[in-house]
C-alpha cells in the first residue's frame, strides 16, 4: 500500500511539474504586425510608462491608444517623428534589431522607448478562456478588441522564444479581433513575444474607418411607444408604404432620390461628426422636429471596392437599435435601447466578405426617445459613392443623369 502511494504521489508531482509551462503549447503569433513607436521622457521608460498614453504625448492628443486599439491604425500614417510600418517580428523577439533593418532608425539600442505592436486573430467561430502568453522586456500592456486584457509593469528581460512570462484568458468573437501590445523600453535589451492557445489565422488589416460623404435617407414612423428595441425587426417601409416597398427590396436594389414612402422623400444628407440624426435630418429640412421619437431610419450607400476582400471588420454605432444589411443579406442585428457612445470606437464590430466593385450597404436605426444617432465604419481599403437604384426600381434615364452628378460626391473611407 506504502509503495502505491509513493508512486500516486511521484505521478501528482510529475502532473504538476507540467502545470506551470502549459503556454509552451501556445502557437507563436507569427506574421507581418503593424508597428508605432513613441519616445517616453528621459529615464521613465518600462514600468514607469505602462499607463502613459505615448501615442497621444507624441501626437498631441491626435492619437490615443484607446483609438488605436478599438479602430486599428493604417500603414503610413504618422505618429510624431514616425510611421506606422509593417513588419515580421524575428524569432528571437528583438524589436531593436527589426525596426533598423526596416529602416526605421539607425540605433541599436533605443533606450525610453514604447512599441506598439498590432494584429488581427481571425476566428471562424467565437472561443471563450482561450490562453494569451506573453513575454516583454520590459513593460507590458496588452489590448483585445479595444479592452486591456492585461498589464504588467515591470522592468525585466524578456526569456527564451516557446515559452511566456504572463499568461490571461480572453474571449475571441467569430471573425476579427484586433490585438495591441505596447512594450515600453527602459534600458538594455527590447523585445516581445506572444502567442495564443486558439484555432487562428493571423493578418494585418487596415484600420477601421468612418464612412463618409452623403448617404441615402428616409425615415417612417413606429406606432406610439414601440421605436427602438421593439421595431428592430419590424419593416417599417413596408408599414409606410402599404408594401409597396420593403426592406428587402431596398436593401437588395438600393432606392432613388426624391422616391417617397409614406410621408417622405428619400434625401441625400451627410451624417455630421458626431453621428446626430435628428439634427441632420432638421438641416436637410425633412422635419423641423428636433426631437422625433418613435421614428425609424434607414440610411443607404455604396462601397467599392476594387477588388474582392474577404473578413473586413463593420463597425457600427446606434442610438437604439440597429440593423445591418450588406448586399441584401442581413449581417448584424441588435435590438438595443442606447446611447450611441463616442466616434472614436464602435460598439457593434462584424467581419463580412466584400465583392468586386460595388457593395450596398443599408443601416436602419430604430429611435424610441431621447437621442438618435449612428456611426459606421469599415475596416478596407474602398470609396463611398451613393448610387442610384437600378433601373428596374427607378427609370435607367434619371438614373444615368443622376450618376454623372453624384458620382462628383464621392469621398474615401480608407
Amino acid at each position: 500500500m506504502y509503495r502505491k502511494l509513493c508512486v500516486i504521489g511521484l505521478a501528482f508531482l510529475m502532473v504538476l511539474s507540467v502545470l506551470p509551462h502549459i503556454a509552451d503549447a501556445q502557437e507563436t503569433i507569427t506574421g507581418e504586425w503593424l508597428w508605432m513607436i513613441a519616445p517616453t521622457e528621459e529615464n521613465q521608460g518600462g514600468q514607469a510608462s505602462t499607463d502613459i498614453d505615448s501615442l497621444a504625448v507624441a501626437s498631441d492628443d491626435a492619437v490615443t491608444e484607446g483609438m488605436v486599439a478599438a479602430l486599428g491604425a493604417t500603414e503610413g500614417d504618422t505618429v510624431g517623428d514616425y510611421e506606422w510600418i509593417l513588419a515580421e517580428l524575428p524569432a528571437d523577439g528583438n524589436i531593436n534589431a527589426m525596426l533598423v533593418e526596416a529602416g526605421v532608425t539607425e540605433n541599436g539600442d533605443i533606450n525610453d522607448i514604447t512599441s506598439y505592436a498590432l494584429i488581427t486573430l481571425v476566428s471562424a467561430e467565437a472561443q471563450s478562456d482561450v490562453t494569451l502568453g506573453v513575454s516583454s522586456d520590459d513593460s507590458i500592456k496588452v489590448w483585445l478588441n479595444g479592452a486591456v486584457v492585461h498589464t504588467n509593469a515591470v522592468n525585466r528581460g524578456r526569456g527564451a522564444a516557446g515559452s511566456f512570462q504572463d499568461t490571461v484568458q480572453v474571449n475571441l468573437r467569430a471573425g476579427n479581433n484586433l490585438l495591441m501590445i505596447k512594450v515600453s523600453e527602459r534600458g538594455g535589451g527590447w523585445g516581445m513575444f506572444a502567442g495564443i492557445d486558439a484555432d487562428v489565422e493571423t493578418a494585418y488589416r487596415p484600420a477601421v474607418r468612418h464612412i463618409t460623404g452623403e448617404w441615402l435617407w428616409v425615415i417612417a414612423p413606429t406606432e406610439a411607444n414601440q421605436g427602438g428595441a421593439n421595431s428592430t425587426d419590424i419593416d417599417s417601409l413596408a408599414v409606410a408604404s402599404n408594401d409597396e416597398v420593403t426592406e428587402a427590396m431596398v436593401a437588395e436594389n438600393g432606392a432613388t432620390e426624391g422616391d417617397s414612402v409614406g410621408d417622405y422623400d428619400w434625401v441625400l444628407a451627410e451624417l455630421p461628426a458626431d453621428g446626430n440624426i435628428n439634427t441632420m435630418l432638421v438641416e436637410a429640412g425633412v422635419t423641423d422636429n428636433a426631437d422625433f421619437n418613435d421614428v425609424s431610419s434607414y440610411a443607404v450607400t455604396t462601397l467599392v471596392s476594387d477588388e474582392a476582400v474577404d473578413n473586413v471588420t463593420l463597425g457600427v454605432s446606434s442610438d437604439d437599435s440597429i440593423k445591418v444589411w450588406l448586399n441584401g443579406e442581413v449581417v448584424h442585428t441588435n435590438a438595443v435601447n442606447r446611447g450611441r457612445g463616442g466616434a472614436g470606437s464602435f460598439q457593434d464590430i462584424v467581419t463580412v466578405d466584400l465583392k468586386k466593385g460595388d457593395n450596398l450597404l443599408m443601416i436602419k436605426v430604430s429611435e424610441r426617445g431621447g437621442g438618435w444617432g449612428m456611426f459606421a465604419g469599415i475596416g478596407a481599403d474602398v470609396e463611398t459613392a451613393y448610387r442610384p437604384a437600378e433601373s428596374d426600381v427607378g427609370t435607367a434615364v434619371e438614373a444615368a443623369g443622376k450618376l454623372v452628378t453624384t458620382w462628383g460626391k464621392l469621398k474615401g473611407a480608407k
